[in-house]
């Protein structure tokens, strides 16, 4: 039995000004710090509630990527069959135009109602109303 050992070394960085080799001692690396607000991903899914008056968002329930709303105590429904997913949330438009956004900011929320505490805080715009509330992230199923 032959056993081989390779060990990679990084190239020498040709924007350093010196002249390095990649013999040369490594460099130690370079931690690169943590987003303070890490952007949700296409795989979560995400469902968020507020009150007054009582709406619903979630997007990727059960690995579909649809965006789905409930506004006026359930008695509105919008869905955005193919949102777009970007940096702060998603958003598209419902089949009647009206345009839908969800933005998260993943910092711990208060359900005002509850009490309970919640992943991301979220903020829903249906047309031009806004409305705030929490929501929790799950990986899509």
């Amino acid at each position: 039995m032959v056993a081989l050992a390779v060990a990679c070394q990084p190239a020498a960085d040709p924007n350093a000004g010196g002249e390095g080799t990649a013999a040369g001692p490594a460099a130690a690396p370079v931690a690169e710090a943590e987003p303070a607000v890490a952007a949700p991903t296409a795989n979560d899914a995400f469902r968020a509630v507020g009150t007054e008056p009582v709406w619903m968002a979630e997007v990727g329930a059960g690995g579909d990527t649809a965006l789905r709303v409930e506004v006026d105590y359930g008695q509105t429904h919008y869905e955005v069959a193919a949102p777009t997913h970007g940096p702060d949330g998603w958003a598209g438009a419902a089949a009647d135009g009206t345009p839908i956004k969800l933005s998260v900011q993943r910092v711990p929320c208060q359900h005002d109602g509850s009490g309970e505490m919640a992943d991301a805080k979220a903020m829903l715009t249906v047309g031009t109303r806004q409305l705030h509330g929490c929501g929790s992230f799950s990986a899509a199923q």
